[in-house]
């Protein structure tokens, strides 16, 4: 995908954005929150509206997460963005050497057994919260409504746009073939499918919900 590297936010919004966060969670009585850079679709390419970890922290790397604690919010960012990170979040934020420290570690090191870490179970695969409940035993995760969403007012609209055909000429199989050709090779009685390019493949579909991203959200 083309990549404009034109900044959509800017530093100084983060230590408000960051304020809204946590006083919300006092309201719901959560010591820690986790911002994943992620969809429903748990892809590498995320809607506008999904943009949680770049609108929360100015952060707009493709791969990273957030952990926001009462007094400390960790970025978790891997090798490829540890000059970035420092261009483009405030001093309230602390970059985090991902997967060096790992969240459950780092939690550890941070808050006593007890305490509720939340996170909306729409942004997380279930290995992922089940690797994290086994490492963090003694804590307590909360599934619970996205709280960014909560504090974020004008945040975009879910995508909409109509799905388009892909013609033969260009997919090269019709897509009753390719679900075919799938269904001989399946090992088991179904095969769940949830990345939008897969689909996209699978069914000749086009979409415009992403800029420069031809599948549809």
């Amino acid at each position: 995908m083309f990549q404009t590297f034109a900044a959509q936010t800017t530093p100084e919004q983060g230590p408000p954005r960051l304020a809204a966060l946590r006083a919300l969670m006092h309201d719901r009585g959560i010591d820690a929150f986790i911002v994943p850079r992620a969809d429903a679709h748990q892809g590498e390419y995320v809607a506008p509206r999904d943009a949680r970890l770049a609108w929360l922290t100015g952060f707009s790397g493709s791969a990273g997460f957030c952990v926001v604690l009462r007094d400390i919010a960790g970025v978790f960012i891997d090798g490829r963005y540890r000059v970035q990170v420092r261009a483009e979040v405030a001093d309230v934020f602390t970059p985090v050497h991902w997967p060096e420290t790992q969240l459950a570690d780092w939690v550890m090191d941070l808050l006593p057994k007890g305490t509720v870490i939340g996170f909306d179970p729409w942004l997380h695969s279930a290995q992922e919260i089940t690797t994290l409940t086994q490492k963090l035993s003694g804590y307590t995760l909360r599934a619970t409504d996205n709280l960014v969403d909560a504090i974020w007012h004008d945040q975009p609209a879910a995508p909409s746009a109509p799905f388009t055909a892909h013609a033969l000429e260009f997919a090269g199989e019709a897509h009753a073939d390719k679900r075919a050709r799938l269904a001989g090779q399946l090992c088991s009685n179904a095969a769940i499918i949830t990345l939008p390019d897969s689909i996209a493949w699978l069914l000749n579909i086009r979409g415009t919900d992403i800029a420069r991203n031809p599948v549809p959200q």
